[in-house]
């Protein structure tokens, strides 16, 4: 129901929206950013804010407040919550979602912040934009700094941290909010769906980008810029996180990592101290299959149709150094389930048995090639799995609901790179999750 439906004082919320373009009751403006200047009412900014007390009646002389760091839109919205305790659904959007953020920091509205924040993954889910995590932490970084630390941030460099970050992708992630998503997370126990050789790819790329959309140069000239570019990212990007491999053929050619960090990376990986090949807890998702239905943002799998057993790889290679674990949750159960990893030149066509690689059976049995035991590890729908990988040592053990098995001692000749994987027949739902607290879960499968 419209405003224009009600009378005169059946709504005190509906007088006092009135009151925001009543200009009889206009006796202050407030001149912000865009050069836009909007106007109000001393009494009721006064009353709902001490922020606006302060300036009305402290600091200023005047009927005209600057405001430098809020556009006119952002303003628009605080005076709107001020005036109503509410803001319309439609008011807020993508568009000027960090803007108004920013603002009810600005104003310590605490009741509007929390508003946003709970507002938050239905921006970040809207389909009207690509990856619009990105463009909000690009946004968020450049409202607030690069030092920006509060819950909104943390959300989204949660958000964009779970989707792989992909070389070849035009994406809305600017170079500075690519910086604080490195920063943020070099040392996270958080998921991380990149691994850091994929970062620097992702990186480089990124730099290339950003000069050959709007300048030409001489080609001496474009290599000194792309490495001004990259340098600041040496911070944020742990080169013993990658193969040594890696590092001579795609990172040293680009000479912005100092020669003393180079060589104590290579010292590191001759004495066997290199770490994981991807920060925080990694995180997959399903790779795309005609025959497969893939659903919460690529973390759930099924069979679209009556078919024979079916095999799909996770989207993450698992190599180098470092212990791993993943959860495949059993939605749905029919027939025998297996789960574990595979070998990454493994063909998947082959069709002379229901599984490919080492896994263990919804029956019981763990399973390679021709070879199997008896595991004792059941499980049925409504169950967790665990998958725990040691890369280094190249062994694999499982858990059912946190009831963990032993290393299956058989398995001695685990790939030095393996993907995730799943083989199920029609009528089985499965899920994975990273191991990680069950609050942070959520942001995951919206």
């Amino acid at each position: 129901m419209s405003q224009d439906s009600f009378s005169q004082g059946e709504s005190l919320e509906i007088d006092f929206k009135r009151l925001i373009n009543d200009k009889r009751f206009h006796d202050i403006s407030l001149k912000c950013s865009d050069e836009i200047t909007v106007f109000g009412c001393k009494a009721i900014l006064a009353t709902r804010s001490k922020i606006f007390n302060d300036l009305i009646f402290t600091r200023s002389n005047n009927d005209i407040l600057l405001f430098n760091n809020i556009n006119s839109n952002s303003m628009k919205v605080i005076l709107e919550y001020l005036y109503t305790s509410k803001i319309e659904k439609e008011n807020l959007t993508v568009k000027n979602f960090i803007g108004v953020y920013h603002a009810s920091i600005h104003f310590n509205l605490m009741s509007l912040q929390n508003h946003i924040i709970d507002r938050t993954m239905e921006f970040l889910m809207n389909i009207k934009y690509r990856n619009p995590g990105k463009r909000l932490l690009s946004e968020c970084v450049n409202k607030f700094s690069f030092n920006v630390d509060n819950e909104i941030s943390q959300i989204l460099v949660d958000w964009v941290a779970k989707d792989k970050l992909e070389k070849n992708d035009i994406d809305a992630l600017s170079l500075e909010g690519l910086k604080y998503l490195l920063m943020k997370t070099i040392n996270s126990k958080k998921p991380f769906a990149t691994p850091e050789f994929e970062i620097w790819e992702y990186v480089l790329m990124k730099a290339i980008n950003e000069f050959e959309g709007g300048m030409i140069l001489e080609p001496h000239r474009e290599i000194k810029e792309i490495r001004k570019c990259l340098t600041p990212f040496t911070h944020y990007i742990d080169l013993n996180r990658m193969d040594a491999k890696e590092i001579e053929q795609y990172i040293e050619p680009y000479n912005v990592f100092s020669v003393k960090k180079v060589k104590n990376v290579y010292r590191s990986k001759a004495l066997g101290e290199g770490l994981e090949f991807i920060r925080g807890v990694p995180i997959f998702k399903w790779k795309y299959d005609v025959n497969l239905k893939v659903s919460n943002g690529g973390f759930t799998i099924e069979t679209k149709k009556i078919m024979s057993s079916k095999s799909i790889f996770g989207d993450l290679i698992f190599k180098g150094q470092g212990v791993y674990e993943w959860n495949i949750l059993i939605e749905k159960l029919y027939k025998t389930v297996y789960i574990g990893i595979c070998d990454i030149n493994e063909n998947l066509k082959k069709k002379d048995r229901n599984y490919h690689g080492w896994v263990l059976g919804s029956d019981g049995y763990v399973y390679h090639k021709d070879e199997w035991k008896w595991y004792d590890a059941k499980y049925k729908e409504g169950d967790k799995v665990t998958v725990h990988l040691d890369m280094k040592n190249k062994t694999c053990a499982f858990s059912i609901n946190k009831n963990k098995k032993p290393i299956v001692s058989e398995w001695k000749n685990i790939s030095s790179e393996v993907y995730p994987i799943v083989s199920m027949e029609y009528g089985s739902k499965l899920r994975v999750e990273p191991c990680i607290i069950p609050h942070c879960l959520e942001i995951f499968y919206n």
